[in-house]
């Protein structure tokens, strides 16, 4: 998984041009990508069916193409939706694991957690009293 955080409009209007590829786009996500490209594109062709449907019945006419955009927003508004929160989520990950090495590094490498792990080991006895005063003065330098 890569590293860098995701545009989530760009994600939002990939997953809903062509269903899934969000998943692609962000994580790379193949399984996830074939799932939902089969079942949205099923899903917009029985809209598309259905609408074809209904502007064909007798004495309920509308302007061509307003019942198929109408039902279509019923699928790609989620799908664009769907595409922002895999992005955010996405986004969300790679700050928390920056802010988690960033504190990581910080608690390994201050003089502060250093001592620490001196006076457990002094505590258990690995190390005398003597080479604790030594590993704390080298510390203070």
């Amino acid at each position: 998984m890569s590293k860098e955080k995701k545009n989530p409009i760009i994600t939002g209007v990939l997953n809903m041009f062509v269903p899934g590829s969000g998943y692609l786009y962000v994580e790379n996500d193949r399984n996830r990508f074939i799932k939902t490209f089969i079942g949205g594109g099923i899903l917009i062709m029985a809209l598309i069916v259905l609408s074809n449907a209904i502007q064909n019945i007798r004495g309920y006419s509308l302007p061509q193409g307003l019942c198929t955009g109408t039902l279509l927003l019923i699928v790609l508004v989620p799908l664009f939706l769907t595409g922002q929160k895999i992005a955010h989520l996405h986004n969300n990950m790679v700050d928390d694991t920056a802010r988690y090495n960033e504190r990581r590094a910080a608690s390994q490498g201050s003089d502060d957690a250093k001592l620490g792990k001196f006076q457990k080991m002094r505590d258990e006895g690995l190390i005398s009293e003597t080479e604790f005063q030594k590993k704390k003065k080298d510390l203070s330098q």
